[in-house]
């Protein structure tokens, strides 16, 4: 899949007609659980960031409405980190270390680390990249 060209528009919109589909993921140690809705991870835009958290914790992102997301298990096994503005909680397991992303509205999404979504072949989705750190 061809990478789409960079944008700093967040949130990406989803494809156009797209079938929705509930995916789920969680940390490495299966305490925190997670489920969402969302097109097709691999027909969807991953924003790919710049900024310094993103680049230091690996996150590849997608958005997804903040009704359309849910913890279905260890919600109270995170704790989160902010930093600089302090806008932004990014959130991981308290006994794993794994970042689930961060887990922000931002104007009514949800941001989720794909590498937390169950089954998600990194080399199949098609990256964007956003340029954070100039924000």
């Amino acid at each position: 899949m061809s990478a789409p060209a960079a944008t700093n528009s967040l949130p990406v919109p989803w494809p156009e007609n797209a079938e929705i589909k509930t995916h789920t993921g969680g940390c490495h140690c299966k305490k925190v659980r997670y489920e969402f809705e969302h097109p097709d991870i691999y027909a969807s835009v991953v924003v790919n960031c710049n900024c310094s958290i993103c680049e230091d914790r690996g996150y590849l992102n997608v958005f997804t409405p903040e009704d359309k997301f849910r913890f279905t298990a260890g919600e109270q096994e995170l704790t989160q980190y902010v930093f600089g503005s302090k806008n932004v909680s990014h959130r991981f397991c308290s006994t794993c270390g794994t970042s689930i992303g961060p887990l922000v509205s931002k104007d009514g999404f949800v941001v989720i680390n794909t590498r937390t979504i169950d089954g998600v072949d990194l080399g199949r989705l098609g990256l964007q990249k956003v340029d954070g750190r100039s924000r």
